[in-house]
Protein backbone atom coordinates (compact mmCIF):
# COMPACT_ATOMS: atom_id res chain seq x y z
CA UNK A 1 0.00 0.00 0.00
CA UNK A 2 2.81 2.22 1.05
CA UNK A 3 4.59 1.52 -2.24
CA UNK A 4 1.69 2.27 -4.52
CA UNK A 5 0.61 5.66 -2.26
CA UNK A 6 4.44 6.96 -3.04
CA UNK A 7 4.45 6.07 -6.87
CA UNK A 8 0.91 7.69 -7.52
CA UNK A 9 2.08 11.04 -5.68
CA UNK A 10 5.73 10.93 -7.69
CA UNK A 11 3.63 10.20 -11.05
CA UNK A 12 1.22 13.08 -10.44
CA UNK A 13 3.79 15.25 -9.44
CA UNK A 14 6.05 14.97 -12.25
CA UNK A 15 3.19 15.42 -14.66
CA UNK A 16 2.59 18.67 -13.16
CA UNK A 17 6.26 19.73 -13.15
CA UNK A 18 6.84 19.58 -17.00
CA UNK A 19 4.32 20.65 -18.74
CA UNK A 20 4.29 21.21 -22.32
CA UNK A 21 6.18 24.76 -22.51
CA UNK A 22 8.63 23.96 -20.54
CA UNK A 23 11.27 23.12 -22.79
CA UNK A 24 10.63 25.88 -24.65
CA UNK A 25 10.66 28.41 -21.93
CA UNK A 26 14.18 27.14 -20.08
CA UNK A 27 15.40 27.35 -23.86
CA UNK A 28 15.09 31.14 -24.35
CA UNK A 29 16.14 31.69 -20.44
CA UNK A 30 12.24 32.60 -19.68
CA UNK A 31 10.84 29.85 -17.46
CA UNK A 32 11.41 31.58 -14.40
CA UNK A 33 7.45 30.60 -13.61
CA UNK A 34 7.61 27.17 -14.40
CA UNK A 35 10.68 26.62 -12.53
CA UNK A 36 9.19 27.88 -9.27
CA UNK A 37 6.12 25.66 -10.24
CA UNK A 38 8.62 22.57 -10.51
CA UNK A 39 10.45 23.72 -6.64
CA UNK A 40 6.86 24.12 -5.05
CA UNK A 41 5.24 20.55 -6.95
CA UNK A 42 8.82 19.11 -5.33
CA UNK A 43 7.89 20.86 -2.28
CA UNK A 44 4.61 19.28 -2.18
CA UNK A 45 5.78 15.72 -3.14
CA UNK A 46 8.20 15.73 0.16
CA UNK A 47 4.93 16.91 2.00
CA UNK A 48 3.13 13.94 0.65
CA UNK A 49 5.87 11.87 1.60
CA UNK A 50 6.24 12.86 5.17
CA UNK A 51 2.29 12.25 5.10
CA UNK A 52 2.69 8.67 3.63
CA UNK A 53 5.22 8.19 6.41
CA UNK A 54 3.44 9.09 9.11
CA UNK A 55 0.31 7.02 7.71
CA UNK A 56 2.67 4.34 7.60
CA UNK A 57 3.82 4.63 10.99
CA UNK A 58 0.69 4.81 12.51
CA UNK A 59 -0.48 1.35 10.25
CA UNK A 60 2.57 -0.27 12.20
CA UNK A 61 1.78 1.08 15.72
CA UNK A 62 -2.07 -0.52 14.89
CA UNK A 63 -1.13 -3.09 13.56
CA UNK A 64 0.85 -3.94 16.63
CA UNK A 65 -1.65 -3.46 18.66
CA UNK A 66 -3.29 -6.15 16.97
CA UNK A 67 -1.03 -8.33 17.60
CA UNK A 68 -0.10 -7.70 21.14
CA UNK A 69 -3.94 -8.28 22.28
CA UNK A 70 -4.10 -11.33 20.21
CA UNK A 71 -4.92 -14.34 22.20
CA UNK A 72 -3.85 -18.53 22.58
CA UNK A 73 -6.10 -20.16 20.47
CA UNK A 74 -5.49 -22.88 22.78
CA UNK A 75 -4.73 -22.24 26.36
CA UNK A 76 -3.06 -25.62 28.45
CA UNK A 77 -4.36 -25.98 31.62
CA UNK A 78 -3.98 -29.03 34.28
CA UNK A 79 -6.58 -31.53 35.14
CA UNK A 80 -5.31 -30.77 39.28
CA UNK A 81 -9.11 -31.26 40.75
CA UNK A 82 -9.14 -34.88 39.41
CA UNK A 83 -5.86 -35.74 40.31
CA UNK A 84 -5.83 -34.11 43.78
CA UNK A 85 -9.51 -36.06 44.27
CA UNK A 86 -8.13 -39.34 43.09
CA UNK A 87 -5.33 -39.27 45.35
CA UNK A 88 -7.38 -38.64 48.04
CA UNK A 89 -9.54 -41.69 47.38
CA UNK A 90 -6.65 -43.70 47.04
CA UNK A 91 -5.67 -43.43 51.10
CA UNK A 92 -8.62 -44.82 51.71
CA UNK A 93 -7.68 -48.62 51.55
CA UNK A 94 -9.81 -51.20 53.93
CA UNK A 95 -9.86 -50.14 57.13
CA UNK A 96 -7.48 -47.33 56.72
CA UNK A 97 -7.25 -44.14 58.75
CA UNK A 98 -6.97 -41.17 55.44
CA UNK A 99 -6.99 -37.81 56.13
CA UNK A 100 -9.80 -37.36 53.51
CA UNK A 101 -11.91 -39.01 55.58
CA UNK A 102 -14.78 -36.43 56.96
CA UNK A 103 -14.64 -37.96 60.25
CA UNK A 104 -11.12 -38.79 60.31
CA UNK A 105 -11.21 -37.58 64.13
CA UNK A 106 -13.99 -40.31 65.30
CA UNK A 107 -12.10 -43.00 63.76
CA UNK A 108 -8.63 -42.22 65.47
CA UNK A 109 -10.89 -42.08 68.89
CA UNK A 110 -12.24 -45.68 68.35
CA UNK A 111 -9.51 -47.26 66.88
CA UNK A 112 -6.93 -46.22 69.69
CA UNK A 113 -8.72 -46.18 72.82
CA UNK A 114 -5.55 -45.45 74.75
CA UNK A 115 -5.12 -47.06 78.41
CA UNK A 116 -9.01 -47.66 78.19
CA UNK A 117 -10.09 -51.30 77.08
CA UNK A 118 -14.30 -52.02 77.40
CA UNK A 119 -13.78 -55.72 75.52
CA UNK A 120 -12.04 -59.03 75.88
CA UNK A 121 -10.82 -60.17 73.14
CA UNK A 122 -7.45 -58.67 73.16
CA UNK A 123 -6.39 -60.43 69.78
CA UNK A 124 -9.11 -59.36 67.81
CA UNK A 125 -7.93 -56.05 68.87
CA UNK A 126 -4.74 -56.60 67.97
CA UNK A 127 -5.76 -58.32 64.82
CA UNK A 128 -7.85 -55.26 63.76
CA UNK A 129 -5.22 -52.45 64.75
CA UNK A 130 -2.52 -54.11 62.86
CA UNK A 131 -4.79 -53.99 60.01
CA UNK A 132 -5.28 -50.50 60.36
CA UNK A 133 -2.05 -49.43 60.71
CA UNK A 134 -1.48 -51.80 57.27
CA UNK A 135 -3.91 -50.11 54.92
CA UNK A 136 -3.18 -46.87 55.92
CA UNK A 137 0.25 -47.16 55.26
CA UNK A 138 -0.14 -48.93 51.72
CA UNK A 139 -2.99 -46.07 51.58
CA UNK A 140 0.09 -43.65 51.25
CA UNK A 141 2.07 -46.00 48.91
CA UNK A 142 -0.35 -45.72 46.50
CA UNK A 143 -0.81 -42.64 46.89
CA UNK A 144 2.77 -41.68 45.82
CA UNK A 145 2.76 -44.44 42.96
CA UNK A 146 -0.21 -42.53 41.68
CA UNK A 147 1.50 -39.08 41.42
CA UNK A 148 4.48 -40.96 40.23
CA UNK A 149 2.12 -42.08 37.07
CA UNK A 150 1.04 -38.83 36.51
CA UNK A 151 4.61 -37.47 35.41
CA UNK A 152 4.42 -38.47 32.19
CA UNK A 153 1.33 -36.38 31.62
CA UNK A 154 2.82 -33.52 33.74
CA UNK A 155 5.73 -33.60 31.25
CA UNK A 156 4.01 -33.31 28.24
CA UNK A 157 1.69 -30.28 29.18
CA UNK A 158 5.13 -28.52 29.84
CA UNK A 159 6.70 -29.66 27.10
CA UNK A 160 3.23 -27.94 25.29
CA UNK A 161 4.15 -24.71 27.09
CA UNK A 162 7.45 -24.43 26.26
CA UNK A 163 6.50 -24.75 22.54
CA UNK A 164 3.82 -22.11 23.20
CA UNK A 165 6.32 -19.38 25.23
CA UNK A 166 8.91 -19.70 22.38
CA UNK A 167 6.13 -19.44 19.34
CA UNK A 168 4.41 -16.65 21.91
CA UNK A 169 3.57 -13.10 19.74
CA UNK A 170 2.95 -10.13 21.65
CA UNK A 171 2.49 -8.71 24.73
CA UNK A 172 -0.95 -10.68 25.39
CA UNK A 173 -0.13 -14.25 24.74
CA UNK A 174 3.60 -13.66 26.80
CA UNK A 175 0.99 -12.86 29.29
CA UNK A 176 -1.50 -15.59 28.77
CA UNK A 177 1.68 -18.60 28.54
CA UNK A 178 3.46 -17.07 31.58
CA UNK A 179 0.01 -17.03 33.91
CA UNK A 180 -0.38 -20.96 32.36
CA UNK A 181 3.40 -21.38 33.90
CA UNK A 182 2.49 -19.80 37.04
CA UNK A 183 -0.79 -21.98 37.75
CA UNK A 184 0.94 -25.28 37.00
CA UNK A 185 4.04 -24.31 39.77
CA UNK A 186 0.71 -23.53 41.73
CA UNK A 187 -0.47 -27.26 40.82
CA UNK A 188 3.17 -28.93 41.88
CA UNK A 189 3.05 -27.02 45.28
CA UNK A 190 -0.74 -28.54 45.57
CA UNK A 191 0.17 -32.07 45.02
CA UNK A 192 3.66 -31.36 47.15
CA UNK A 193 0.86 -30.98 50.05
CA UNK A 194 -1.06 -33.47 49.51
CA UNK A 195 2.01 -35.95 49.65
CA UNK A 196 3.32 -34.59 52.60
CA UNK A 197 -0.17 -35.06 54.17
CA UNK A 198 -0.83 -39.05 53.10
CA UNK A 199 3.47 -39.12 54.84
CA UNK A 200 1.69 -37.67 57.82
CA UNK A 201 -0.86 -39.46 57.50
CA UNK A 202 0.85 -42.75 57.68
CA UNK A 203 3.14 -41.69 60.08
CA UNK A 204 0.88 -40.65 62.45
CA UNK A 205 -0.98 -43.63 62.42
CA UNK A 206 1.74 -46.09 62.87
CA UNK A 207 3.10 -44.44 66.02
CA UNK A 208 -0.26 -44.13 67.29
CA UNK A 209 -0.87 -47.74 66.54
CA UNK A 210 2.38 -48.79 68.29
CA UNK A 211 0.83 -46.73 71.51
CA UNK A 212 -2.20 -48.45 71.49
CA UNK A 213 -0.44 -52.04 71.87
CA UNK A 214 1.61 -51.42 74.64
CA UNK A 215 -1.52 -49.90 76.48
CA UNK A 216 -3.94 -53.06 75.52
CA UNK A 217 -0.66 -55.06 76.28
CA UNK A 218 -0.50 -53.58 79.53
CA UNK A 219 -4.51 -54.03 80.06
CA UNK A 220 -4.39 -57.35 79.29
CA UNK A 221 -1.72 -57.96 82.15
CA UNK A 222 -2.84 -56.07 84.52
CA UNK A 223 -6.49 -57.62 83.88
CA UNK A 224 -4.77 -61.24 83.74
CA UNK A 225 -3.52 -60.64 87.32
CA UNK A 226 -6.32 -58.40 88.93
CA UNK A 227 -7.02 -60.71 92.06
CA UNK A 228 -9.36 -60.13 94.33
CA UNK A 229 -9.20 -60.54 98.15
CA UNK A 230 -6.33 -62.46 99.44
CA UNK A 231 -7.60 -64.12 102.11
CA UNK A 232 -10.55 -65.82 99.60
CA UNK A 233 -7.38 -67.22 97.43
CA UNK A 234 -9.81 -66.04 94.12
CA UNK A 235 -8.56 -63.86 91.28
CA UNK A 236 -11.16 -61.79 89.23
CA UNK A 237 -9.14 -62.24 85.76
CA UNK A 238 -6.26 -64.68 85.92
CA UNK A 239 -7.30 -68.37 86.26
CA UNK A 240 -4.42 -70.50 87.22
CA UNK A 241 -4.68 -74.15 87.89
CA UNK A 242 -7.56 -74.47 89.70
CA UNK A 243 -11.13 -75.06 89.00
Amino acid sequence: MKKTIIAAIVSASLALAAPPSFAGSVAGFGGSTEITQLANNIELVQSYLQQVQSYATQLQQYQNMIQNTLNIPAQVWGSIEGELMGVASVVQQGQALAYSATNIATQFENTFKGFTFTGTDFKKEYRDLSRKTMDTLKGSLMAANMQSNQFATEEMTLKQLRTMSQSATGQMQAIQVGSQIAEQQVQQLQKLRQLMMAQLNQQNTYMAGQEQKEATRKVATDRAFDVGDPTTNTHKGFKGGWK
